[in-house]
Parts: C-alpha cells; structure tokens; sequence
C-alpha cells in the first residue's frame, strides 16, 4: 500500500490552481494487420509493417492480438488450451526499429512463463487470464466451448523487456514486429486425446498519441532543425530477456554449463534457471511451464572473478530445507522493480514442487570486462 503525505509548506498553499495535465488531446487504439493474406500455418513468418513516421505510438502499451479455433479429435474426452496457450503459439517474436533488430523473444512460451512466475503476484491473475496465463481444465474462460473459437492478447510488455522498460512514445522510426509461428501446437493444449488449432486472427493494436499543439510543435521542430541524425537521436534504454537451453544434464552429482556473454553494455544482470524434464515439450500429457527442483543443493554463478551468491545456500528439498532460493526468488521484484514489497506468485510450498532460481548479480564492477 502506497501513502502520499504532503509537507508542511504544501499544506499552507491554499490559493494555488489546481493542476490538470492537458498535454495529450487524444489517445486512440488502431490495428495493424500483417503483410498479405497470410495463412498462419506452423513454421510460417508473419510480418507486420508500421510504415507511418510521422505519429507518436504508445508501443509499450501495445499487443498482439489472437483468435482462432480449438477443436478436440473427440468429443467428450478431456482436452483443454493449456497454461501460457497464446505465447507457445509462437517459436520466435521479433522487434525491429528502422530496419534494425531491437529485441527479439526466443521460445516465448518457456521465456514468459519464467518472467511471469517472477514478476506478477496472485492479485493479477483476472488480467493474465486474458493473456493464457492460468489457464486450465476448469479455467476456459476464453474459449466458448460451442463454436471452439478462442481469443486473447500477448501485450508487448508481457513478453519482451523493452517494451517493459522503455515506456515513451515511438516518433519518426518505421517500426516491424516479425513472428514466427511454432512448428507444433501441442504445448498450447493438454488432454486425453490430440486436438486441431487453428489460428484465424494475428492483429497488433497500438495507441496513437496526439499531444497539444505547443507540444507537438516543439517535439515536431527538434525533429526538423537537428543539423545531423545523431543530434535528434532517442537513446532508449531497456532490459532484454535472453533464453539459453542445456540439453541435459550428465549423471553427476555436479555439472557446469558454460555461456558467453557478449558486450559489457548487455552484461547479465540477473540468472533465471529453470529445470524441466524433456517429457514436458510437445507432450499433451504435460505441463510445459512446469518445473522441476531436481534435487538440487546448491547453483553458483561465476562471472569474471565473482561469485553469485557469495554464501552457499545448502539446499535440501526432502526436508523443506529451500529458503534461501525462495528468499531470492521473492526478492526478485524489489530488486528488479524497486517495489517496497514482494508479492510472490508462489507461496513457500508450490515454490518446492514448481521452482525457480534467481541469481541476482546486478551489481557489478563496470571496469570488469565481459566474458
């Protein structure tokens, strides 16, 4: 719960004018549609163009909207979309800003299934319905069962970290959003029996932001008077979420999995590790956004000469010895967010049946160099 309090000084200014903020005339949502008359079939790229330059959109508010059909081979038989449908619809989804790749989401199902364990709370859970998220065989809700037409939103915040982070209009840019559609449906469906998905719809609805004259006029002359491209260029800062897989493990009490970071500009700054077992993907008799503990005792993070988390945390699931990873997974929205107060979407005893581990290492020396 957030309290304003007010000083001393602003309880005496009686006679000021109330203040309004008048600076945005209208905010309107439009669709994009994809190039074509695409067909939506597995393994196909969608591309949709946003070729106005001169408006100012609202991309981090924006989404990608769905319909389709969901049919199962029986009637009668359980089968149901599964947790996280919309986003496993997709194997890859691509950002892009005057025709240079701006982020771009691997497997967004597994990616933003992660994320949302991590950055939502239980108080969310009407909104994330609308998204996939939550979805079971009691929770259809955006299915009607009659026609078995679905549909549902993928907002651009939900999956990528730029559009989280960088949250002012985009002006003057030709903008892209590129998808690929997954080569196979059956992590968005569990059940007895195999099911037909179709998808019908692929939209993405933007909100164009039309400023007050004075402001449009002075964001309008920055924009025409630079003398060069370098002196009217936006520098965008954001957080990007990147997904690496490991086969396997080997059958030792210890492994070590080695991953190359690039520049020290995209260092990590926090580590996310996630077990599964391989019969998760592509099997209607599994959960693919559930996770495994494996048994583990103890991650490490070496970066550089560092070590993360300094102590050892002596994991022991058998005897609910695991509250130095929960600890860290719930501390993960204070640090990330700068929230006063973590609101987990796992309680202490789903976090042993389904958890994550979070390694923060976002403070680091900037004279280390990446490796």
């Amino acid at each position: 719960m957030a309290v304003a309090f007010s000083t001393a000084s602003e309880k005496c200014d009686v006679f000021d004018d109330p203040i309004f903020d008048n600076s945005i005339v209208s905010l309107h949502e439009h669709t994009y549609k994809p190039y074509g008359s695409p067909t939506y079939r597995n393994s196909d790229e969608i591309r949709i163009p946003v070729n106005f330059q001169d408006l100012i959109l609202d991309v981090s508010e924006s989404y990608i909207y769905i319909e389709g059909k969901f049919t199962p081979t029986e009637e009668g038989k359980r089968c149901y979309l599964a947790n996280n449908a919309f986003a496993f619809l997709f194997d890859e989804i691509r950002y892009e800003l005057g025709g240079e790749q701006v982020t771009i989401v691997r497997k967004p199902g597994i990616t933003s299934a992660m994320k949302t364990m991590l950055s939502f709370g239980n108080s969310q859970n009407s909104v994330l319905l609308t998204y996939g998220w939550g979805l079971d065989e009691n929770k259809q809700d955006i299915l009607d069962t009659t026609s078995h037409v679905f549909s549902g939103r993928l907002p651009l915040k939900y999956i990528m970290g730029f559009a989280e982070d960088y949250t002012k209009g985009i002006v003057n840019v030709k903008q892209e959003l590129i998808l690929i559609i997954a080569r196979s449906f059956k992590n968005c469906y569990m059940g007895e029996v195999d099911a037909t998905l179709e998808i019908n719809k692929i939209e993405w609805k933007i909100q164009h932001v039309v400023p007050e004259d004075r402001l449009k006029l002075k964001l309008m002359s920055r924009i025409n008077k630079s003398p060069s491209i370098a002196a009217s260029r936006v520098k965008i800062a954001y957080r990007m979420w990147d997904l690496y897989e490991l086969p396997a493990l080997r059958e030792t009490s210890s492994d070590i999995w080695a991953i190359k970071t690039s520049t020290s500009l995209e260092r990590p700054r926090y580590i996310i590790i996630g077990f599964q077992s391989i019969e998760n993907s592509d099997n209607r008799a599994k959960d693919a956004t559930a996770f495994l503990n494996a048994n583990v005792s103890d991650i490490r993070l070496y970066l550089n000469s560092n070590v993360y988390p300094y102590e050892r945390w002596n994991l022991d699931f058998s005897k609910k010895l695991f509250g130095a990873a929960y600890y860290a997974y719930i501390h993960f929205q204070r640090s990330y967010y700068s929230k006063d107060m973590s609101e987990p979407m796992l309680t202490y005893g789903n976090f042993m049946n389904n958890p994550l581990f979070v390694i923060d290492c976002s403070h680091q020396s900037e004279a280390v160099k990446s490796s």
